[in-house]
């Protein structure tokens, strides 16, 4: 819901906010007006002192509190602005709360400012230095015990509100002030909201109310990914477009996909202490001022929050109970208490666990254990919110008229039970389920099949996971081999997502599998051929966890809308320009640096900003530029093109595969003995039918079993071939397929030319090359675009056509 408001209206409620959060606290300190409300004979304010309880008095320890007309600003923080909190983290969700968040706004003060520590980094091979924003190693102890941290300083801060801050304005303006500062602090140390992530104590809290979901939060795994999702870091450029600023700071993000950091630490043994602690804490920090009074009202009254003498009573009795005096000073008193409910809740809490757990073994009911642990959170929140909502603002809602005091507890239980509805059939399985069909769903968008006739006039993104997967096995048209072409897309982008790798995707993807009937062993060759098509996909050293996907990918596009912006009215055209080309992979990266240095300082000071920023090194800039650009696509469409051509040729009788080899050039002879010995895995330097078939599938060409073993019998010139060798493999990929190569050269034109207009389009070039690579964006193919469209008329002619496929003269032979 939240996440789609626009940023830039987002921006101004936050600003709203932390003026208004400001004033409060100033109010702390100095306020000569708000007293008025709370004078006696002011019988009209709800605030008045004779309005706040039908008694003639608060009694604490069985004497009368004394009561003076009092500034609102204290009550108004604790009985008002937290409950609201804790209501929009439930309802809202965590993406509305984060960003609306003032103290989170004012921890990024540091990044605003551009006074963020860095790190010095070197270049070993050029000397050149880079400073990079420092992040929280993910291998130190505050990455792997923050939430233990976040737990003990949200223990220390319930317990100074009870013995310092809860009536003492003067302590609770300073609280407020130094929790601020801190988050100030934090953020000038670390890059992102490494306060929010690792050190904040109200993280827990939002934690508890807001995962897996809010009542009305937005999905990030399903419908239409994008980059910025619910409330991650984002910023607007230059055209007014929101973008995503991810430095990963954090691995799983919570302001990228709630669910998904739920259940990735779901049974991980700090969540327990988080759940179960939790509740026992809370349920400690309201029972504490009953046995501290005696008497419920007190609480109820908050006349807590208004206490004059607060401070006086640290070393006083801390506990009245039965009309009796305990002589335990309050200043240990209100810890023990709080933290003994606190390990009281963490051992019921894992006990009834384990009973639940031994009642399902025993009723033979399967369940995982992150079904379990889930279904005992949603029971722990759905249980403290409205245990929470008996005190939290009861002293406001005694003020309200008959009819809406009796409604606030009916809207509680209302939005607590449909949360409850909603959250407690929740598992890991469905959630993966709805991410992987989301991703199908587009696969089949891109293979243009007739679905319209088994909708019913919907759309195919109006489909539940379970009505695609349904849709999938029905569908006419959708066979073996454009299921395997599908699953092939899913993977692949999952992969380059940073959601699954390689040695992680065979159990992460295992439901797709069954749903389309594919095999383990078909999973594998199709790993293959992905790392044919894109070895760093595949290699597990270079493998980035989603965040840093999206990190890179934020840079990228910052720094093409910056070079963008930049050669709009440059007085040095051709510099900008040729950064574009190397951007667009026209010209090598090797010339990114050096015309970087042509730059003018505000300008290269600009581009070294985004690379801090981002937390940019030089090989992640390089693999990001080269991997990204359409120079490569083209290079690779090149190469799969001219296979393609061949076996058509082949089948057609044009050409014969027993031919003798011309000259071969070093990158060819590269080129077909990589592609080869991917698929061939024994290593016996022979393919057989099996490692055949995927690689056609690699080049495009989704052949059924039977034309598999035809082309292998012509391949090799024996019947029932049982395998070829790479001798046939090469002759058959470097023979001439004419003697006038610009036949070769116009006959691929045409292909992509479907209505022989003389020109490609957009369209043309998005149906034909997904006719062979299904898995390229609607991104990708415009850059390539981009790239041949030399006179900026948005499409491609035959002459650039030709000049584009000059380059890659080993791709089409004598041109």
């Amino acid at each position: 819901m939240f996440a789609k408001v626009p940023e830039r209206y987002m921006h101004r409620v936050r600003w709203v906010l932390a003026l208004g959060w400001l004033l409060l606290i100033t109010s702390l300190f100095y306020d000569p007006i708000s007293y008025w409300l709370t004078l006696p004979e002011h019988t009209w304010s709800p605030l008045s002192i004779s309005n706040i309880t039908p008694y003639d008095c608060v009694l604490v320890q069985g004497q009368c509190l004394p009561e003076q007309p009092y500034p609102i600003g204290a009550i108004m923080f604790w009985a008002l602005i937290v409950p609201t909190g804790v209501f929009v983290l439930m309802v809202f969700g965590h993406e509305a709360w984060r960003r609306i968040c003032p103290l989170s706004f004012m921890s990024q003060i540091p990044r605003a400012l551009g006074i963020q520590r860095t790190r010095k980094k070197v270049n070993p091979q050029t000397g050149k230095v880079r400073h990079e924003l420092v992040k929280v190693d993910p291998n130190s102890w505050l990455a792997k015990n923050h939430l233990y941290l976040q737990l003990v300083l949200f223990f220390i801060g319930i317990a100074a509100r009870i013995l310092f801050v809860n009536s003492n304005r003067i302590a609770l303006g300073l609280f407020l002030i130094g929790t601020i500062l801190s988050a100030m602090v934090v953020n000038y140390f670390f890059a992102g909201k490494s306060w929010c992530q690792f050190i904040c104590p109200m993280a827990p809290v939002e934690q508890v109310f807001a995962e897996p979901r809010g009542l009305l939060n937005s999905r990030a795994h399903t419908g239409d990914r994008q980059l910025v999702t619910q409330s991650m870091c984002r910023t607007i450029n230059a055209e007014g477009k929101e973008q995503s600023a991810c430095v990963a700071c954090h691995s799983p993000c919570m302001d990228i996909d709630a669910e998904r950091s739920y259940w990735e630490n779901v049974t991980h043994p700090k969540q327990q202490w988080l759940y179960y602690a939790y509740v026992g804490l809370t349920v400690g920090y309201f029972v504490y001022p009953f046995l501290f009074a005696g008497n419920w009202e007190y609480l109820i009254s908050a006349a807590w929050a208004h206490q004059e003498n607060q401070l006086a009573t640290l070393f006083n009795p801390g506990f009245y109970i039965f009309g009796n005096l305990i002589n335990i000073p309050k200043i240990v008193a209100v810890p023990l208490t709080i933290g003994l409910f606190g390990l009281a809740g963490y051992y019921l809490g894992c006990k009834i666990e384990r009973l639940y757990k031994g009642y399902l073994f025993r009723n033979h009911k399967l369940v995982s254990t992150e079904v379990v642990r889930h279904r005992m959170f949603t029971l722990c929140t759905f249980f403290i919110f409205n245990f929470f909502f008996i005190f939290g603002g009861s002293n406001f809602v005694r003020m309200l008229p008959p009819q809406l005091k009796y409604l606030f507890p009916v809207v509680m239980a209302v939005c607590s039970g449909l949360w409850l509805y909603r959250t407690w059939p929740r598992n890991p399985y469905q959630y993966q389920r709805e991410s992987l069909a989301t991703r199908l769903r587009k696969q089949l968008n891109k293979l243009k099949l007739n679905v319209s006739q088994f909708l019913d006039g919907r759309a195919l993104d109006d489909l539940n996971a379970d009505e695609v997967y349904v849709l999938a096995k029905v569908l006419p048209g959708f066979d073996k081999e454009k299921k395997i072409e599908a699953y092939k897309g899913v993977l692949k982008e999952s992969m380059a997502e940073g959601y699954v790798n390689s040695s992680s995707s065979l159990e992460m993807m295992r439901q797709m599998r069954l749903e389309l009937n594919i095999t383990d062993q078909e999973h594998e060759l199709l790993l293959t051929e992905l790392e044919v098509e894109d070895p760093f996909l595949i290699d597990i050293e270079h493998h980035q966890n989603h965040e840093d996907w999206l990190r890179q990918e934020s840079y990228r596009q910052a720094l093409l809308d910056t070079i963008m912006e930049s050669s709009r009215e440059h007085p040095h055209q051709a510099i900008v320009l040729d950064l574009f080309d190397v951007m667009t992979g026209k010209k090598p990266f090797e010339a990114f640096n050096d015309l970087l240095n042509k730059l003018s300082p505000e300008e290269l000071q600009s581009i070294e900003d985004i690379r801090e920023e981002y937390s940019i090194t030089s090989q992640e800039e390089e693999e990001i530029l080269l991997h990204s650009n359409p120079h490569q696509l083209w290079q690779t469409m090149a190469y799969t093109l001219s296979a393609i051509e061949h076996l058509d040729a082949l089948a057609e009788g044009k050409i014969n595969p027993a031919c003798n080899l011309g000259e071969i050039s070093d990158e060819q002879m590269n080129f077909y003995r990589n592609t080869f010995s991917k698929f061939d895995k024994d290593g016996n330097d022979n393919l057989s039918a099996v490692e055949l078939h995927s690689l056609l599938r690699a080049i495009g060409r989704s052949y059924s079993a039977e034309r598999v073993q035809e082309v292998m019998d012509m391949i090799t010139g024996t019947p029932k071939s049982e395998y070829i060798s790479f001798a046939n493999f090469t002759t058959l990929l470097h023979q001439e397929l004419t003697e006038h190569p610009q036949e070769v050269m116009f006959e691929r034109f045409r292909r992509f030319d479907v209505d022989n207009s003389g020109f490609i389009n957009l369209e043309e070039l998005r149906l034909c090359l997904r006719d062979i690579d299904i898995s390229l964006s609607d991104s990708q193919i415009e850059e390539m675009l981009k790239l041949a469209d030399k006179n900026s008329d948005h499409q491609i002619s035959y002459e650039e056509f030709c000049e584009l496929f000059g380059q890659f003269k080993n791709t089409v032979h004598s041109v």
